[in-house]
């Protein structure tokens, strides 16, 4: 036979090095990571506040994101224009992304400008404008995105499904809220969020790239050791919620596809069990050639594809598959996932499954960390977890030391396809009869946008 025709076998790993993490601390606590990168003039910096959308109060859903998107509205002396400019002109801009458990703001741009760029962060995070024109400005954008977002099938059940298995939890909700809690926010509700949770004693500065460490500490502690607040503890416990096995249909008349989660609660980024549901979740459902994607795709041809995820946060974190089919194949979709799913408890997974998995997970590992924005990426991923310099290092090794019994023992542990929660968006007209007919309650569902 013809080598074209024959897979090419997989060629051993590279081993991953992170570069060294030079540490330093400010007396208002404000952490300092320089981690010199690479030879090109280049430097990434990621200032991260570890604090996030867990930290909405529980009748202003949206206001920690609020909050991070009118940072950069103006800063001192400069208005919204003015620092978008004062950006510009060292070759750069700032992101600012605020997840679950942090807000970060990052900026990539030429090694030279670094006490530049770090001076304009700096009045960003210490003298925000968080002015009542710019607010109202903002905040009906954001009403209006939801509106937008409400017409997104997807979005829809990424929503439904997030409130359904975390409940009233921190982390049972979007990052933009709804528009009730957000009409009801002001002005006022911002500026308190910012003084009660941004402060440097919960934040940590990253710059790696072709620096100096000595220098970046030197010009970081000029211009943010006059940074201080008074902020509040930010405790997100584990969530203590009831399994919801319900199928939530969520009714989009018309519609020809049906969008599918199904899920559970899962471990936080901290489980031990972390490198073995790795390995799970690229067997199940973590690649095109999984399992479930094979089903659903390649045998049943009624989606274009399905995937599983695991979304380790902080505290805990969620699993779930996620895929849209043809909606008059919506129940049997169903079936076949929750059936997967209690496939992967019954017995360990061959020897080439397994290989297969682990290679998919390793062989290409190495190139997360080719760039010094990858590199700060992966070290902001440390500082929000509190996870050891050598996390990096450790993973693939680790993934090759995972057996199929380990996988098996964390299915079992982990996968729990009968309290797993089924969030159905599409016509009801055409599912729920079908629906029905499977073995849980079905409930009408509209999550609030």
């Amino acid at each position: 036979m013809s080598a074209r025709f024959t897979r090419p076998g997989a060629g051993t790993p590279v081993p991953v090095r992170f570069p060294r993490i030079v540490r330093e601390a400010l007396d208002n606590g404000l952490r300092i990571w320089t981690i010199p990168y690479g030879a090109i003039p280049v430097a990434t910096t990621t200032l991260v506040i570890a604090r996030g959308t867990g930290d909405d109060p529980a009748d202003r859903h949206g206001l920690a994101s609020l909050t991070g998107d009118l940072l950069d509205e103006g800063a001192g002396d400069l208005d919204a224009i003015g620092v978008a400019e004062a950006f510009a002109r060292l070759g750069t801009h700032l992101d600012i992304d605020v997840g679950p458990d942090a807000m970060t703001m990052s900026s990539a741009g030429l090694a030279r400008q670094i006490e530049r760029t770090l001076e304009l962060l700096a009045s960003v995070v210490r003298q925000p404008r968080l002015e009542a024109a710019d607010f109202a400005r903002i905040r009906e954008l954001r009403v209006n995105r939801l509106r937008q977002l409400s017409r997104s099938a997807g979005t829809v059940a990424d929503r439904a499904y997030v409130s359904a298995v975390f409940g009233d939890h921190a982390y049972g909700h979007g990052a933009l809220g709804t528009t009730r809690a957000l009409e009801a926010t002001t002005v006022d509700d911002v500026r308190g969020f910012w003084a009660g949770h941004i402060g440097p004693a919960v934040a940590t500065l990253i710059v790696v790239g072709d620096v100096v460490a000595v220098d970046v500490a030197a010009a970081a502690r000029r211009v943010f050791d006059a940074w201080d607040a008074t902020i509040g503890s930010s405790r997100i416990d584990r969530p203590v919620v009831a399994p919801d096995r319900r199928i939530h249909l969520v009714d989009r008349p018309g519609a020809a596809q049906s969008e599918l989660r199904i899920g559970h609660l899962a471990p936080g980024r901290s489980t031990e069990d972390y490198h073995a549901l790795v390995v799970l979740n690229a067997v199940l459902g973590g690649q095109f050639t999984s399992r479930i994607n094979r089903r659903l795709r390649e045998e049943q041809g009624i989606t274009y594809g399905a995937h599983t995820s695991f979304d380790f946060r902080r505290a805990a974190g969620s699993f779930a598959c996620e895929t849209s089919v043809q909606s008059d194949a919506t129940a049997g979709a169903v079936r076949d996932v929750i059936a997967e799913l209690g496939r992967m408890r019954e017995a360990a997974i061959a020897p080439e499954e397994l290989a297969a998995a682990s290679a998919s997970l390793t062989r290409g590992y190495v190139r997360n960390f080719e760039t010094a924005g990858q590199v700060a990426r992966a070290a902001t991923q440390l500082a929000v977890h509190g996870l050891p310099d050598d996390t990096f290092d450790r993973f693939v090794p680790a993934i090759e030391a995972i057996g199929a019994d380990q996988v098996l023992d964390v299915a079992r542990r982990h996968i729990r396809p009968d309290e797993a929660t089924v969030v159905v968006v599409g016509d009801a007209t055409v599912t729920a009869e079908a629906l029905t007919a499977i073995d849980r309650p079905l409930q009408a569902s509209a999550p609030e946008f």
